[in-house]
């Protein structure tokens, strides 16, 4: 029996050092595992950082105008870069250093566009790659001394800039149909009466490459001046000047993409409001025989514009400065005509010698802008007086905005411009989305000072139509930014 005993001594500390090493492993996989999950955390949001930062600084390089060639910006090609690439590469790695990875510890690769994913080979994204070498503690006993993390982030970024670039009639359309016929409205830019149409201060530009782009059948005189002529993204010439004297043409234009670069300013406060606030009877006035009353309206929300209680009046309606969100029910148009009222006028203009002189002027010293909800179109046929001029206040979200009408390219409302000499607005009309006609009826001229953004456009009209474009008016989108992963 001795003998026995004494042979089984020594089975407890096999059974202990091959627990041991089990323990080890488990401590192993939750120390060095703990800190390599931690670790990935860490480099993601250093990875999302730095890209956020390259974008910043390129889209203030671009903003500002500094070299942007070449456009492929890769922290591994060596160079040389351009002060573009330069930036944004700087400032990548100076916040991925910030945030505890540089080239000690860690891989940073910087490429813009991208060089994989979803946003490969596009200019307006910066991606960040992150590769950071992890020291064990644990794993070192089972022959593993570094763990490795790939993390990648993806910013995007767009320059500041002015809304078509200056541009006073722009199609947005990339297909139009062709099947109305040339100058019948079926194309990117018609004309298809005998007008005279003048732009001063800037052109045409068509986002369109098929045959049916501008076209003018009825030989209208076309004056462009100090403009860039007709542009179009098409490689074949699709700008029909086949009579008339012709005028500068520009083929191979950056195309616009609907509707990823279709931007929109945000829905107004005045939106969520519950109703417009009650009118103010300004006074009367003695029209012929006739009494005319005299109103101010003020920004707000309306179903119906100008509102039931003044058109059943017909009276000489003024506007206040400030947004008006209308949002007629379904599908509704918003219309207005002379049977409506005497007079709309949100002008600014102080001066009694102007044509759309406002005497109620000290209520609107900084224009107006009519926010159109999504549903219908709209339709101006004014043979009495509409004078609009377009905020101007600089702080305002909506400087240069006029007309805002709200819409998707799945579905193509129309839009209305008639009246001739007693349409007189100042202002960007925005309706990328509608297929707008613009027809000056009577004489002996339709003053429309503005840029025109619609579907396809279409002017008509045996009159002159004049378009007069400020370039101190224009419509300038803000820099954007964000991670999109």
């Amino acid at each position: 029996m001795r003998s026995k005993t004494l042979s089984e001594r020594g089975q407890a500390l096999v059974v202990i050092a091959l627990s041991a090493v089990v323990l080890i492993g488990f401590a192993a996989l939750a120390i060095d595992g703990s800190a390599k999950f931690s670790d990935r955390r860490h480099a993601q949001n250093a990875a999302d950082t730095a890209a956020l930062a390259a974008a910043l600084a390129k889209v203030n390089a671009l903003t500002d105008g500094d070299n942007n060639t070449p456009t492929v910006c890769d922290s591994t090609s060596g160079g040389p870069y351009s002060d573009v690439c330069a930036e944004l590469l700087l400032a990548g790695l100076d916040r991925a250093d910030s945030n505890g990875y540089d080239t000690s510890n860690s891989t940073i690769n910087i490429y813009s566009p991208p060089v994989n994913g979803y946003y490969a080979n596009n200019d307006d994204y910066v991606q960040v790659i992150i590769t950071s070498h992890l020291k064990t503690t644990f794993m070192r006993i089972f022959g593993v001394t570094q763990s490795d993390n790939i993390v990648s982030a993806v910013a995007y970024m767009k320059e500041g800039r002015n809304l078509t670039d200056g541009a006073m009639i722009i199609s947005y359309d990339p297909d139009p149909g062709c099947s109305s016929g040339v100058g019948s409205g079926g194309g990117s830019v018609d004309i298809s009466g005998s007008a005279t149409v003048n732009l001063t201060g800037g052109g045409i530009f068509m986002n369109s490459d098929e045959t049916c782009g501008y076209s003018a059948p009825n030989c209208p005189d076309l004056n462009i001046t100090g403009g860039a002529g007709i542009n179009s993204v098409a490689t074949t010439d699709n700008i029909d000047q086949s009579c008339g004297d012709p005028v500068p043409e520009n083929l191979n234009q950056e195309p616009i993409a609907v509707p990823a670069d279709v931007y929109w300013p945000d829905v107004p406060p005045e939106c969520s409001m519950s109703g417009y606030p009650t009118p103010t009877k300004l006074g009367e006035i003695i029209v012929g025989s006739k009494t005319v009353e005299e109103w101010l309206i003020y920004p707000g929300k309306y179903t119906e514009f100008p509102q039931a209680a003044l058109v059943a009046n017909k009276s000489n309606i003024y506007m206040a400065s400030g947004v008006y969100c209308i949002d007629p029910p379904g599908t509704q148009d918003l219309s207005w005509s002379p049977v409506d009222a005497a007079l709309l006028n949100g002008s600014t203009s102080s001066n009694p010698s102007d044509y759309n002189y406002n005497k109620y002027h000290t209520y609107n010293p900084n224009g107006v802008t009519l926010y159109i909800k999504s549903g219908g179109g709209f339709s101006i046929n004014s043979n009495n007086p509409t004078f609009l001029d377009a905020t101007t206040d600089p702080s305002s979200d909506y400087q240069g905005y006029l007309i805002i009408l709200e819409g998707t390219h799945t579905s193509i409302t129309s839009c209305e411009i008639a009246g001739g000499a007693n349409i007189y607005v100042n202002g960007l009309i925005y309706s990328p989305y509608c297929n707008i006609t613009i027809n000056g009826q009577s004489s002996p001229t339709s003053q429309i000072n503005a840029q025109l953004i619609a579907w396809d456009i279409k002017l008509t009209g045996n009159n002159v139509i004049n378009f007069n474009y400020n370039p101190s008016n224009q419509v300038i989108l803000k820099r954007q930014l964000g991670l999109v992963k």
